[in-house]
């Protein structure tokens, strides 16, 4: 059975990684603030829902063609970071360009925060061939999307249902099923570690 390649589809085209990342880490910030009154127990106020966060290390070689490894695989990461240019006439202002990070049911829609990459093999020539690159990604969301104080989510036009994950059950036939993305459980859901394991019976918030 062929190996789920993880790829990046950006608004200027789509490419895989060379190799899978051996894992990557998931962060989605949430702030609450603490009441403590006397002789009451301490109660918890949500303040704001931040933008879910992903880095990860990506691993590219080209040892077997001896093709310079920045322009064969790097520059692709690196030209992810390149603002959008708006068309003549358009009054939107330069922004990053949106990038779907996709690995089997697992999809992170966000803009390339930081590139860095470290080369540690290079031919006779000077050319490297091998290169170790953390990426990070920063969760794509409209701007009223997330709004803070008050006591009150800002999403608080928007309903939340527990939905059971039954035996089988993969992400996006969750989704489907409830009529909203990938995305928006995932966000929802900042205690998952596993999204390509769901365990049966677990419970996932989902916005409606």
């Amino acid at each position: 059975m062929s190996v789920s390649k993880a790829q990046f589809c950006a608004e200027t085209g789509t490419f895989p990684v060379q190799y899978n990342p051996v894992n990557f880490k998931f962060d989605k910030p949430v702030s609450w603030k603490e009441h403590d009154e006397q002789g009451q127990e301490s109660k918890l106020e949500f303040q704001k829902s931040q933008p879910a966060n992903i880095s990860m290390e990506l691993v590219y070689d080209t040892t077997n063609s001896g093709s310079d490894v920045r322009q064969t695989w790097v520059d692709q990461l690196l030209a992810l970071t390149n603002p959008v240019i708006p068309d003549e006439g358009d009054s939107e202002k330069m922004r990053p360009p949106k990038v779907d990070f996709e690995w089997g049911s697992f999809c992170f829609t966000g803009v390339v925060e930081s590139v860095n990459a470290t080369y540690t093999m290079f031919a006779q020539s000077g050319n490297p061939l091998r290169a170790k690159v953390q990426l990070k990604m920063k969760e794509w969301t409209p701007d009223n999307e997330y709004s803070g104080g008050g006591g009150s989510s800002g999403l608080s036009s928007t309903k939340i249902q527990l939905v059971t994950v039954q035996a089988g059950q993969s992400l996006s036939q969750i989704a489907s099923s409830n009529n909203t993305t990938q995305q928006a459980i995932q966000s929802a859901n900042p205690q998952v570690s596993d999204w390509l394991n769901l365990a049966a019976g677990s419970i996932l918030s989902v916005l409606c």
